[in-house]
């Protein structure tokens, strides 16, 4: 069976430290739903470190490789690794449509590599391949940060990067592999939807810092986070939730409508936010310490608690209310969700009076 090469670690050192992250319980939790959150109140955070990889190629896609094999790194956990070497077949041919067959192009500067499978997304860059980034340091200028191709066109990228002292960045294109005399690497800072607490609230400060949000005023907004122009995850009956919010002062926006710096302005300046789990969640990391989200999540769901962990890590209020999925048997990724209307009355209640 195929399986990836050894990464050689030929240097590696400790960039930031680890530690645990402990959660407090949401502000209205409810004893019954004690299995959506007992098991991620404490959790082990490993250090991160940078590693020093030489003779290493990067595709277009954003796989590494080395000695015509995947390199674990290329992909954000070991579950989604797995699942890819299971397809055996397919992983030949990849190998051969991505590696074998591709136009060589030397890279002889120094690079630096922070993403993965899922980095593209919004929230995966923001809360995966950023602090990644952030935990290097001054390192960065002196490196060239490597991206897919793809990264190019998002505007959130672009932005956020500006706000980096680089030593440049370059995109390896299409149908090309870039070969890497030396690549630098720093390891994940925490799991995927876990967080180092600490580097978090220290990028919060750097980006706020940077777009010069730091010295506004009191944070007093009341915003609802509307899901209705995504492809998942809407809310079915979101004209009667909608009709609710603005019921309690609560204005609607539509995050894509923004762009990067606008989306962290509008958090900045928030007391509470409203949202159902998805990407638009990730801006509460630009929330102000004391400020007070509401997520609505779909009933049962305890893998996807992102938002409730992330919250922990902004010294936000993190209130919850559980919700029916649209179709019972539908993945909990993808499924819409219908929100009872009395329980949001009550929920805001409960969150506007909580201080």
């Amino acid at each position: 069976m195929f399986r990836p090469y050894a990464t050689p670690h030929e240097g590696s050192s400790v960039v930031r430290e680890g530690g645990v992250s402990k959660r407090r319980l949401p502000v209205n939790f409810r004893a019954e739903d004690s299995a959506l959150f007992e098991h991620e109140l404490e959790i082990p955070i490993p250090p991160t470190r940078l590693l020093e990889l030489h003779g290493v190629s990067v595709s277009s896609e954003g796989v590494l490789f080395k000695g015509g094999k995947i390199l674990p790194e290329s992909f954000s956990s070991p579950v989604i690794l797995e699942s890819f070497l299971s397809r055996k077949r397919s992983v030949l041919k990849f190998l051969a449509t991505s590696y074998a067959l591709r136009r060589r192009v030397k890279f002889s500067r120094p690079a630096l590599w922070i993403t993965d499978d899922w980095s593209y997304g919004y929230f995966h860059w923001l809360a995966d391949a950023l602090p990644r980034l952030f935990a290097t340091g001054d390192l960065a200028r002196e490196l060239v940060l490597l991206l897919p191709q793809r990264y190019e066109r998002l505007e959130f990228v672009k932005s956020s990067l500006k706000l980096f002292q680089l030593g440049g960045v370059e995109y390896v294109r299409e149908g090309e592999v870039c070969a890497c005399d030396r690549l630098l690497m720093p390891t994940h800072t925490a799991p995927s939807g876990n967080y180092n607490e600490e580097l978090m609230r220290e990028l919060r400060d750097f980006v706020l810092t940077s777009f010069g949000l730091r010295a506004r005023g009191e944070a007093s907004d009341r915003v609802y986070v509307s899901r209705a122009r995504a492809p998942k995850r809407k809310v079915t009956n979101e004209d009667e939730v909608v009709s609710v919010m603005r019921e309690f002062g609560f204005r609607v926006i539509h995050f894509e409508d923004y762009s990067f710096e606008q989306q962290a302005r509008i958090a900045s300046e928030t007391k509470y936010l409203v949202s159902n789990h998805g990407a638009g969640l990730t801006n509460t990391l630009f929330m102000r310490a004391g400020a007070t989200v509401l997520e609505l999540r779909r009933k049962t769901e305890r893998e996807r608690n992102w938002f409730f962990n992330l919250a922990n890590a902004a010294r936000l209020n993190y209130f919850y209310q559980t919700c029916d999925p649209e179709s019972p048997l539908e993945d909990p990724h993808t499924a819409n969700l219908f929100v009872d209307a009395q329980r949001l009355k009550e929920n805001l209640t409960l969150m506007l009076d909580h201080e």
